[in-house]
């Protein structure tokens, strides 16, 4: 029973590791494919915002998408570009209408240039300050000429702007002592490296959220910049089927798990325990007969091996006050038995010369009835001394048992003839016992059954065979025993209350004698509960002919 509770506590708290280490890491595999996700998304939004491509390069964007994702996978992917003005430049074609700018209350809506920038690029597209003072006093469109910082002549016609004469057309740009070569020659339009001057977009910071629509679930992130808008989202279907495989995996590997806990937790309880085994085994051979057996050291931990020492240590006690208990009563009914011998000699001595009738042979009379119960109850305690100790001497041989209930029936009859005997002995039950010491036992049986029945009453006698064994039931009327003293009745000198009277006359040593008198036949005397308004003991013996 142990065994199976430490291993029940060893799944339950396995159990409970693994349910919480599988729970742990579904959460986690589940916050790395949406920050996956999310990387997925920034890259592909972010990408092209960064670019700031012009109005006309969205409409192609759809085919971009198929080319990039491949054909099944791009439906997997949702994209929504939106101009300051709010105008939708692009949207794919499953675009789910539950999904909009309100699921990303913390986005930056803005759409307008930042003023620094505009300042920017104010300051990059202004005509130099030589270009205002070469027109200064002059009336628009007269052709005129400056100096510029390099030494260049710069002819230009000058117009109206914001209120101010500006040299705007350059008409020839000759070093001071150059020819006039390109005079009348538009100048050249910018080269194209000079693009790197225009400012680059804004970018806002992203947001995200997972937003569940009748299409599915979608991760989905906003971002954008003062030009464009843009929300791209990516189906969660694939990482739920990835977490439900996990989960199905994992809820088919923990009952394997848990049933190879359960069976290493198994043994290795049964290995530790193996030294308390081996204690068990050994202290149940330790009995009254086998008090000097000891347990031997197991090579175990400190705390077993200091178990075993002590219990040894208890044996090696218990051993010698046992041994002290059983001399002392060995010795005082042998003692007894010589002074007992000559009193009862004397008694009757002086009984046979007391005159007869008189009051001194009464007396005498009464006094060696006395002595006569004094040595019964001596050789009853030199009998248990040794049944005790196990050196009870049994003279074994074949003894007719149904003879033997017979002649005690036949004894009570004589002893008791005003109480009823009713009687069902199976003859020809053989058994192999010491006929004097089974006889003592049967004779204190029918003695209590008189002594302790009601007045005209009855005693019936059952001798039968079951199952190999010889089971003597003797019974008697009289009011039952109560059920908390049916133990202390095999007590030595235990009598039952209502038997303490004066007229019983009795040791209370009978039963006792008589059941140890059994046991050490290898049978069993008990009480049966089972007797309705009778007092009934049971012996059983092994049968040797039946």
């Amino acid at each position: 029973m142990f065994r199976v509770k430490i291993a029940l506590l060893s799944v339950l708290l396995s159990g409970m590791i693994l349910v919480g280490l599988g729970f742990y890491s579904l959460s986690v595999m589940n916050k790395v494919n949406i920050d996956r996700i999310d990387r997925e998304i920034l890259a592909l939004g972010q990408g092209h915002i960064a670019v700031g491509p012009p109005r006309g390069y969205w409409k192609n964007f759809e085919e971009s998408l198929r080319f990039i994702y491949r054909e099944g996978k791009s439906d997997n992917l949702i994209v929504q570009i939106k101009d300051p003005g709010n105008d939708v430049l692009f949207q794919s074609a499953h675009w789910p209408a539950e999904i909009t700018e309100e699921f990303f209350p913390q986005f930056d809506r803005t759409m307008s240039t930042p003023p620094s920038v505009q300042d920017n690029r104010a300051s990059r597209r202004g005509p130099p300050p030589e270009a205002y003072s070469a027109c200064e006093g002059k009336s628009a469109g007269i052709v005129t000429e400056f100096i510029n910082p390099r030494g260049e002549t710069v002819k230009g016609i000058c117009e109206e702007e914001n209120g101010q004469l500006v040299l705007r057309r350059t008409v020839s740009r000759d070093k001071r002592n150059g020819s006039d070569a390109n005079a009348n020659r538009p100048s050249p339009p910018p080269k194209e490296s000079d693009q790197s001057d225009k400012p680059q977009p804004q970018i806002k910071k992203p947001y995200f959220a997972t937003i569940k629509t009748s299409s599915g679930v979608w991760r989905t992130g906003i971002m954008g910049s003062e030009r464009v808008t843009m929300m791209v989202g990516l189906n969660m279907a694939s990482v739920y089927e990835d977490a439900t495989r996990y989960r199905n995996a994992f809820l088919g590997i923990v009952p394997i798990a848990l049933l190879l806990l359960a069976g290493g937790g198994w043994l290795i309880a049964q290995r530790a325990l193996k030294p308390v085994a081996l204690i068990t085994r050994t202290a149940e051979k330790i009995t009254v007969r086998a008090l000097d057996q000891r347990i031997p050291q197991v090579n175990a931990d400190s705390e077993l091996s200091r178990l075993v020492e002590v219990i040894n240590g208890m044996l090696d006690r218990l051993e010698k006050s046992f041994g002290q208990a059983l001399r002392f009563s060995a010795d005082a009914a042998h003692e007894l038995q010589t002074p007992l011998t000559i009193l009862q000699g004397e008694l009757d001595d002086a009984i046979q010369h007391a005159i007869i009738g008189s009051e001194e042979q009464q007396r005498y009379s009464g006094l060696l009835e006395e002595v006569q119960r004094l040595k019964m109850i001596v050789q009853k305690l030199l009998i248990l001394a040794r049944a005790d100790a196990g050196r009870l001497e049994l003279r074994l041989e074949p003894l007719d048992l149904s003879a033997l209930i017979e002649s005690a029936v036949e004894d009570v009859s004589a002893i008791a003839p005003q109480l009823q005997i009713e009687k069902n002995i199976m003859s020809g039950i053989i058994v192999k016992a010491d006929a004097d010491l089974l006889a003592q036992s049967v004779r204190n049986l029918t003695s209590n059954a008189v002594k302790y029945n009601q007045e005209n009453g009855l005693i019936r006698f059952q001798l039968s065979v079951h199952d190999n064994k010889a089971i003597l039931i003797i019974s008697n009327s009289g009011a039952p025993i109560p059920a908390a003293t049916r133990e202390k009745i095999f007590d030595r000198f235990y009598r039952v209350d209502s038997s303490h009277s004066k007229t019983v006359s009795g040791s209370g040593l009978g039963l006792s004698l008589a059941r140890a008198i059994v046991h050490a036949h290898h049978g069993d005397l008990v009480l049966d509960p089972a007797a309705v308004n009778m007092v009934s003991f049971k012996l059983s013996l092994p049968c040797s002919s039946c």
